[in-house]
């Protein structure tokens, strides 16, 4: 990689320090967009984490 090149681990890291970040901000609202809002965000943060390589989401000892 290139100095040049970002660093998408590290971008995507700090994309979820951000929303987790607006989330937290979010739950003080207590309207409904707001927490429309924050299940959006969780699911988003749900999403990335199955998609990670080596995630242990969806696997349970339930599933045995």
């Amino acid at each position: 990689m290139s100095p040049q090149e970002p660093d998408l681990a590290e971008a995507l890291e700090l994309r979820d320090e951000l929303l987790l970040a607006c989330r937290e901000v979010l739950l003080t609202v207590g309207t409904r967009p707001a927490s429309a809002l924050v299940a959006h965000i969780d699911a988003l943060l749900d999403l990335d984490d199955e998609a990670s390589p080596g995630s242990q989401r969806g696997t349970s000892t339930r599933d045995a």
